[in-house]
């Protein structure tokens, strides 16, 4: 009881809340998603696009997407803002990007008309809010999901299908189920028992004040927990489709094994320094028992559902079963990484990825 009050002083937060966060889709897929929509920017007429826009936000996630294909530094004429912080990887990428447009997140549909596309690319939450006002303007409009290992096999292979590059299709898709076969396989005979209950965290700062959300059941963060060979903890209660804020007592109450913290606007380390600072944190086992870890970012953190999922993926399952990872060396996956997704080598890394680095020391 004296624990429980100290908390809801400590804390004044309200369980359950919806949380204002980075803009992600809820995975409400459009009729036709699976396929290539009729409006997708794959005219059959016409040939294939030759200027294609990535508009609106969520940026980074989809121009990740857009950027494993060798065709987008001349096809892609304009881009939405991707930089969370930390530097946005097309500016490095992109051997042209200095004579593309850089879209505010929010433009409008004139001035995207206005850089005469013949392809439009948009996250697919936005088909009301940008989409169908694009369509209505004649342009094609190609909408992705990208918001589960699901979702970026099926978008990978319509964005070949965009290119006229299935080939490339099929090597990125088997980059990524390479990686998933190794992760399955080492934690396939796992047991329930085996399993570490999980709490991750968004620590989200507003106005000076800090707040810790969880992410909907059917979001990334919560599915690359439970492929990693963990139990998310925080599944049974109520969700909101995004993140939904929750206080210390609830997470008291769940009392988990590990935590982990992701934080997309401030450094990871001032969350975790806030939460060792605040001595009520330190009564929940995973703090307690040094459990308390940030999720890893470069220039985006690895939980998001952009490419990098998958090395958090891999980070996730080295970290909690390391003894069924031998011959795993994140270092070394995170120069693959480049090289098999965006055709980059290990001076790439070295150069541009390692000095952004965080979580993996």
């Amino acid at each position: 009881m004296k624990l429980m009050s100290r908390i809801a002083v400590l804390m004044v937060l309200i369980a359950f809340i919806p949380v204002n966060a980075p803009a992600r889709g809820t995975n409400e897929a459009l009729s036709g998603a699976g396929g290539v929509p009729a409006a997708s920017g794959v005219p059959a007429a016409s040939g294939l696009p030759q200027r294609i826009v990535q508009a609106g936000p969520a940026a980074f996630i989809v121009q990740d997407a857009l950027y494993m294909f060798p065709e987008a530094a001349e096809k892609v004429v304009a881009l939405s803002d991707g930089n969370q912080g930390n530097g946005a990887l097309v500016n490095f990428i992109d051997r042209d990007i200095t004579g593309k447009t850089i879209l505010p997140r929010k433009a409008n549909t004139e001035s995207i008309a206005a850089l005469r596309p013949d392809t439009v690319v948009l996250k697919n939450f936005l088909k009301k809010s940008m989409g169908d006002a694009l369509e209505k303007m004649g342009l094609p409009v190609f909408y992705v999901d990208l918001e589960s290992p699901e979702a970026w096999m099926t978008d990978i292979e319509r964005l070949g299908a965009l290119y006229g590059n299935s080939r490339r299709a099929e090597e990125i898709k088997s980059h990524f189920q390479k990686r998933l076969a190794a992760v399955k396989g080492a934690l396939a005979d796992l047991t329930e028992e085996d399993k570490p209950r999980v709490l991750f965290l968004y620590w989200s700062v507003r106005d000076g004040v800090s707040a810790v959300n969880v992410p909907p059941e059917n979001w990334m963060e919560t599915r690359l927990v439970q492929m990693a060979g963990g139990v998310p903890v925080w599944t049974d209660g109520p969700l909101d489709k995004r993140w939904t804020r929750v206080n210390l007592e609830q997470i008291a109450a769940w009392n988990p094994d590990e935590i982990i913290v992701a934080a997309y606007h401030i450094p990871t380390e001032d969350a975790l320094s806030a939460i060792h600072e605040d001595p009520a944190w330190a009564q929940i086992d995973a703090v307690k028992n040094g459990r308390l870890r940030a999720m890893p970012s470069d220039f985006h953190s690895w939980d998001q559902p952009g490419a990098s999922w998958i090395l958090g993926l891999q980070w996730l399952a080295l970290t909690w079963y390391e003894e069924r990872f031998p011959n795993v060396d994140m270092r070394e996956e995170l120069v693959n990484f480049y090289q098999d997704f965006f055709f980059q080598d290990r001076s790439f890394v070295e150069e541009n990825v390692l000095s952004r680095l965080n979580g993996l020391d």
